[in-house]
């Protein structure tokens, strides 16, 4: 064969090879993903018929769904394989509980959903326990949540911009307001402006009624002036947080009565959480332990896990809860009208942790009443010659004692990094540094927390 059409021969042949060797790698990385199936499809489930309300649903492991469809109201969802949310059309899940063993999908970081996503739980069956978690004791009952054991949460939606400062005062009576940075906020989001009084009530939360660039119309008229002067070299600017996101978790409506009974999200063991840009609306347990809106619970080394760019508002139990849980990272998220320590971290032997740029506003003692703060002073100081009370620590009406002298930011363990973090308005404390000599509940008497010494680092 002459060199000329060898080298015809070989111009031909190496495309050819490198096309059916690309191919063959895509597949071998693929061999161990079964095929999506449309949970639109009878085909997919068991017994060859769409869920119907009021079904329990499991996805066996090894099985990979699409929800493609928003399917009536189901009884609960037990994901031991994998579902993911279609991005082509708006849906919405509403479930009882969902207990998420396998994966639950919604955007990835690199492909963040850009549809609007939103799962409601409701509580219509009453005092339910998920798989008997709560042990023998009613009061521990888990109900109402997305609950992690050993699953991983993906959920990513297309918000980053969360919250900004006002480039000018709004005075009372103003239809609209000037902020040094609106990019990517919509005519129809949920927004709060801060409060800039002592009055931490003055905070005002609006709909856009309309947007351009930095200057944003109000659906109506504010009711208090909300400055935004930097003065003698002090930036005084008031906060305007955005609430609202595309993929939403939420309690139904219900939720917003007494006993406020909210849903939650709760990471266990060797659980993963990957939360940015998702909207918590109603969620908390009121006066119930562990169950808050999102909350790391034990989880230990979460490195590479967050929660990040998102929206925590009318919340009934804490904002974020980190509990035996370290190197995590929450960041540049929105908090507002909330009950109890906001962001919390929980026994002190917690590390690692980032809390980055993340904004709170209106943190409340209770859900409807005034806090009975302990209120330390110089003796002498009050009408009847106390230098604190204890009326507050000793009510029942609170998680734990310190919530009727309630903190955006709750901090036991100097360990962790603060940094460009706001307490816009908490009933009673904005940074709350609890250090205590040895980290306790969980983990108290504990070798680890004698060998631990949060005052000391």
């Amino acid at each position: 064969m002459s060199t000329h059409h060898r080298s015809f021969l070989l111009a031909v042949l190496l495309p050819l090879f490198l096309l059916v060797s690309a191919f063959a790698v895509v597949q071998a990385q693929n061999a161990g993903s079964p095929a999506a199936s449309r949970w639109s499809d009878a085909a997919t489930w068991p017994d060859k018929k769409v869920p119907r309300a009021g079904d329990k649903v499991t996805i066996a492991a090894g099985k990979n769904v699409v929800l493609d469809v928003s399917p009536p109201a189901l009884g609960s969802l037990t994901i031991d394989g994998k579902l993911s949310f279609a991005n082509n059309a708006d849906l919405e899940l509403t479930t009882e509980w969902i207990m998420l063993h396998g994966e639950l999908e919604i955007g990835t970081e690199a492909r963040p959903h850009t549809r609007k996503a939103t799962i409601t739980l409701t509580n219509n069956v009453k005092d339910e326990d998920v798989g008997g978690m709560g042990g023998a004791n009613p009061a521990d009952r888990v109900d109402r949540g997305i609950l992690l054991m050993g699953g991983t949460l993906n959920l990513h939606g297309d918000r980053k911009n969360s919250w900004t400062k006002l480039s000018k005062t709004a005075d009372a009576g103003s239809s609209s307001i000037e902020v040094l940075n609106a990019a990517g906020w919509r005519a129809g989001d949920e927004i709060v402006l801060a409060s800039t009084d002592f009055d931490p009530r003055q905070a005002e939360r609006r709909t856009i009624a309309s947007i351009k660039g930095n200057t944003i119309t109000l659906d109506k008229k504010l009711d208090y002036m909300h400055f935004g002067k930097i003065t003698f070299d002090v930036d005084e600017r008031g906060e305007v947080g955005l609430l609202t996101r595309n993929i939403r978790l939420q309690g139904s409506a219900d939720a917003g009565d007494a006993p406020f009974f909210g849903g939650h999200v709760m990471a266990m063991g060797a659980s993963k959480m990957f939360v940015e840009g998702v909207e918590f609306n109603r969620m908390g347990q009121n006066l119930t332990l562990g169950r808050y809106p999102i909350h790391w619970h034990l989880v230990g080394d979460a490195k590479g896990q967050y929660v990040r760019n998102s929206g925590i508002h009318d919340t009934y139990n804490r904002c974020v809860t980190v509990h035996g849980t370290n190197n995590l990272q929450v960041e540049n998220n929105v908090t507002y009208n909330t009950v109890g320590h906001c962001f919390f971290l929980e026994d002190g032997i917690e590390t690692g942790n980032e809390y980055i740029r993340n904004l709170a506003i209106q943190v409340k003692c209770h859900t409807s009443k005034p806090c009975d703060p302990t209120n330390l002073a110089p003796f002498g100081s009050s009408s009847d010659g106390l230098n604190f009370k204890t009326t507050g620590q000793d009510s029942k009406d609170v998680l734990i004692p310190s919530d009727n002298t309630v903190s955006a930011f709750w901090i036991t363990n100097p360990d962790n990094t603060y940094r460009d973090n706001v307490a816009a308005g908490s009933d009673a404390t904005g940074f709350w540094f609890a250090f205590p000599e040895h980290p306790t509940g969980k983990f108290e008497g504990t070798e680890i927390s004698k060998a631990t010494w949060p005052r000391r680092t």
